[in-house]
Formats: structure tokens, C-alpha cells, sequence
């Protein structure tokens, strides 16, 4: 026999699924089918509006969080970029993990640049390394 969900029931339904937007996990969590919550969910339309909203904040959070560390990220940038220019560790390192990070650099720097841009002098150098250990 199906289970009767009140009032009260429906709207924590509700709630649990506007946090995790996940049909199959609030079923588990009450016991009843996922089709019962997808029912539910769909049958209150402030739910999709309320879900987009969780998303927007989510997404601005994220940018906001982002933006804050922006400069810890670059740094940590410069510092890898630099370590990738130092012979002796090149020398050390397999011709498979140069090809990948090198691969991994040219193809993230050149999304960032316009097509008749120059190619960045530390690309350049990696690249020379790359050819001398051969």
C-alpha cells in the first residue's frame, strides 16, 4: 500500500529536493519512490523556481569565491610555469609528462589568447628545452 505523505512531509520533500536536486536521493531519505518525489516536486510550481534561484546563488558564490583567490591562483601559476622552465628538472622528467604538460600549457594558454597573438617567450622556452633533451 502506497504510503499517505502530509502536509508537512511534502514540503520537507520539497525542501530536500530544492538542495540536492536529486529525485532518487530524497526518496531514499523518505522511503517512497522517486517517481512519488518527482511527482511532488512538479506538482508545487514554485519548486523550478525555487531550484534556478539555488543555482544562480550557487554559480555567484562560486564567482565571487573564484575572484578571491585569484591571485593565489596566479601565483601558483607563475610558480609551476617556472619550475616547467628549470633544464635539470626537464632532464629529469619522462618525454610522456613533458608531451602531457607541455600539451596541457600550450592548450589552456592559447584558449586565453586571440588567434594572431604570439606565442607566449615560456612556452617558447618549454618548447626549446623539450627539443635540446631530445
Amino acid at each position: 500500500m502506497a504510503k499517505h505523505l502530509t502536509d508537512k512531509q511534502k514540503k520537507k520533500i520539497i525542501a530536500d529536493y530544492i538542495e540536492c536536486e536529486n529525485y532518487s536521493a530524497v526518496a531514499r531519505k523518505y522511503k517512497v519512490a522517486p517517481n512519488t518525489i518527482r511527482r511532488i516536486c512538479k506538482s508545487n510550481h514554485e519548486t523550478a523556481k525555487k531550484v534556478r534561484q539555488k543555482k544562480e546563488d550557487n554559480t555567484r558564490n562560486i564567482l565571487e569565491h573564484l575572484e578571491e583567490k585569484r591571485s593565489d591562483v596566479c601565483e601558483l601559476i607563475d610558480l609551476v610555469l617556472e619550475e616547467m622552465k628549470n633544464p635539470e628538472k626537464i632532464k629529469r622528467t619522462g618525454l610522456q609528462a613533458l608531451a602531457t604538460s607541455l600539451g596541457i600549457v600550450i592548450d589552456k594558454f592559447t584558449a586565453q589568447i586571440q588567434p594572431k597573438t604570439e606565442i607566449h617567450p615560456m612556452i617558447e622556452a618549454i618548447a626549446k628545452a623539450m627539443e635540446e633533451n631530445k
